[in-house]
């Protein structure tokens, strides 16, 4: 886990990003051998019902299917993030409704470290933290990888994060928005999820396709506390309680799984910031044909962008957002 401080001289940081980066408008597109997506002007990967949301090529071959191979465009196209804290209840952003936290700037890094790249910053309409999401893979990776960096820009007590989607990939014409949902990887069907490939509930979660098989995950091996969960409202829910405690589904059949037009998310536990401090959470959505196929990335953790180069720009860009929000209400 990272926590660090909000450098004074913000502006001046913002300037010196700004020589080797531009910030471009929203929507942005990346494009793999396995996936094809966009992030939003609400920080989500999808814009609405425009395509692509989030398409899969489980062979590779960079064929996308517009008709009947995406996870997001289909029905509701939910996918997004919260934030809570003892102070305010779950505000944030989602590609379906509305939301409460204004895009500052969505800045294009393909090319460099990563094929596919792309960086999103955010400051709450509520004043109290500003957010940075980093999306990025490979060509050849079969997962898309998301760092988020949450500052607090006042003393936070009790601070969570979450971030889920409604996937249906056999969502067409004649198909089903049906999945087949389940909490962990047991690849051997012992209940344990402590043998070799295997994931455990908290780290792992799944939706494959009732029709096609086709599978998306969510993963983190984060050391913030953690968990995965399934819930109901298959197209709407940010806040982070409902996926922190496994979900509707969590205290039902074997207390793992579904099967049904349902979300899915990851909640992660902060805790405590204080006014200027920053953290750091990595994680994943991962593809496969199948649930036992899907794409795990090697270390997550390590194969973010450089922590410094996320704080600096971020909050640099942030701390004008910040001064731009206060003078409005000073108005």
């Amino acid at each position: 886990m990272i926590k660090t401080k909000k450098l004074a001289l913000a502006s001046v940081v913002l300037s010196a990003m700004l020589g080797t980066t531009t910030a471009t408008a929203a929507p942005v597109f990346m494009q793999g051998d396995y996936l094809w997506t966009q992030v939003s002007d609400d920080g989500t990967l999808g814009d609405y019902t425009n395509s692509p949301g989030l398409i899969h090529d489980p062979t590779g071959t960079g064929t996308f299917d517009t008709a009947t191979g995406d996870y997001l465009s289909p029905g509701i196209p939910f996918e997004g993030f919260g934030v809570s804290a003892d102070q305010f209840s779950t505000v944030g952003n989602r590609n379906s409704s509305s939301d409460s936290v204004s895009q500052v700037s969505i800045t294009d890094l393909s090319g460099g470290t990563f094929d596919n790249h792309v960086r999103w910053v955010g400051t709450a309409d509520n004043g109290m933290f500003d957010i940075v999401h980093d999306f990025f893979f490979n060509d050849s990776d079969e997962n898309v990888n998301i760092s988020t960096v949450i500052t607090a820009t006042t003393d936070l007590t009790g601070v969570s994060f979450s971030r889920a989607i409604d996937p249906d990939p056999d969502n067409y014409s004649g198909g089903s928005a049906a999945t087949n949902n389940e909490r962990g990887l047991d690849l051997n069907n012992d209940g344990d999820y402590d043998d070799a490939g295997e994931l455990s509930q908290s780290d792992f979660i799944s939706a494959s396709g009732v029709i096609s098989g086709l599978t998306i995950g969510m993963f983190s091996d984060s050391a913030y506390t953690h968990n995965t969960g399934i819930v109901g409202d298959c197209c709407s829910v940010i806040d982070p309680a409902s996926y922190l405690s496994g979900g509707d589904y969590a205290a039902v059949a074997f207390g793992y799984d579904s099967s049904a037009d349902n979300g899915i998310g990851l909640g992660f536990e902060i805790g405590d910031l204080t006014a200027g401090e920053s953290v750091s959470i990595s994680y994943a959505y991962v593809f496969g044909d199948t649930v036992g196929t899907v794409d795990i990335p090697d270390d997550p953790t390590t194969s973010v962008p450089l922590p410094a180069s996320v704080f600096m720009f971020g909050m640099g860009l942030m701390g004008l957002g910040a001064m731009n929000l206060r003078k409005r209400f000073a108005k």
